[in-house]
């Protein structure tokens, strides 16, 4: 179903994905509505799936007055670039990153953008959210399973791995990506073994 978002939603859309992987799965074009400045334009999310259906997308392009802004991927990298530089941009210093990228076909600098900067709690480094994956309770009779999964899920002896899970809370990784927490959220569950997650969400405002 075509859908016409704000540049907030989309923005948040491009940084729902996973990973790089997810996105090139996902989207293929982001199409904007006139000419108006990017943060008070709508947009459209072309997916994978829209490209086999070019007509489709050139007439709701059409009657919306939509023409092609950047490819999804280029959309995310020109963002991740912008985070890179200023952790704690907000939509509308996004928006100028955008809009620089596609008038010079290239990336905006930012004074400063070079320093290191320090991970927050709560707010991913990258683009896309990270997180945090916790053992933090484990009933006596399910001991010996979980440290057999944490023995093979942090590469570690046995004998260890029951020390940490007698010593809990338990940390299994992270600043991980949504499909690196989720395999690992899964090998637990087989086994009934609940886990923490900490999510460091992707913009401030969110």
């Amino acid at each position: 179903m075509f859908k016409l978002n704000s540049f907030r939603e989309t923005v948040e859309a491009i940084a729902a994905c996973s990973d790089d992987r997810a996105l090139w799965k996902r989207y293929a074009w982001v199409y904007v509505q006139g000419d108006t400045a990017l943060v008070d334009s709508r947009f459209y999310l072309v997916s994978n799936l829209d490209e086999d259906d070019e007509r489709r997308v050139s007439d709701f392009g059409a009657l919306y007055d939509l023409s092609s802004c950047l490819e999804a991927a280029t959309f995310a990298d020109v963002l991740c670039v912008q985070k890179r530089q200023q952790l704690h941009s907000s939509l509308e210093d996004y928006a100028i990153a955008l809009e620089h990228y596609a008038e010079q076909d290239t990336f905006l600098e930012v004074s400063g953008g070079d320093d290191p900067k320090a991970a927050e709690p709560g707010l991913a480094r990258e683009l896309y959210a990270e997180y945090d994956l916790f053992l933090a309770e484990c009933a006596p009779d399910q001991l010996s399973v979980a440290a057999r999964e944490v023995s093979a899920v942090l590469e570690i002896n046995i004998a260890s791995a029951l020390q940490g899970c007698r010593g809990l809370p338990l940390c299994l990784g992270e600043r991980m990506t949504g499909d690196q927490c989720m395999q690992i959220e899964a090998r637990f569950s087989a086994l009934s073994v609940p886990l923490r997650r900490v999510t460091h969400r992707s913009f401030p405002w969110q």
